[in-house]
């Protein structure tokens, strides 16, 4: 009996047995859904804002996931606050597997690494967090 409740509290406090995977109860009814092989959601259009990994995605927009159930991509419902990298709401955002910033569309002009990048356009970094493009203003 004892090494049962050590097992079971043991499971709880690292999360072993809980589901990751997100399924299509998300989805807007009728929109075209695909899944992983294993079964794991992948994309569908979201019938309600849905908050995943620090990201309020928006209704009614399409989300994409990795088969890990991280967010790949989605449009953000709000403001996003990646370090000094604010992405703008209603914009379309993304992610590396590793829920690292892959890009964004800005919400304000930026400056990074030595260059100026405008304000709703988009930045794409690298998966280490360097700039890897962007918008200057015009």
């Amino acid at each position: 009996m004892r090494n049962i409740l050590i097992l079971l509290s043991i499971m709880i406090l690292t999360n072993v047995g809980t589901c990751l995977g997100i399924d299509q109860s998300i989805c807007s009814p009728g929109s075209e859904i695909t899944y992983f092989p294993n079964g794991q959601l992948k994309t569908c259009t979201l019938k309600n804002n849905f908050a995943i990994n620090g990201v309020t995605c928006n209704q009614a927009a399409p989300i994409t996931l990795y088969e890990t159930g991280k967010l790949k991509s989605c449009v953000s419902r709000d403001y996003f606050n990646y370090g000094t990298i604010t992405c703008n709401q209603y914009g379309q955002i993304s992610f590396y597997a590793t829920g690292k910033l892959n890009t964004c569309e800005l919400s304000k002009t930026l400056y990074i690494e030595s260059k100026t990048c405008d304000q709703l356009e988009l930045i794409s970094l690298f998966e280490n967090g360097k700039l890897k493009s962007c918008s200057k203003p015009q």
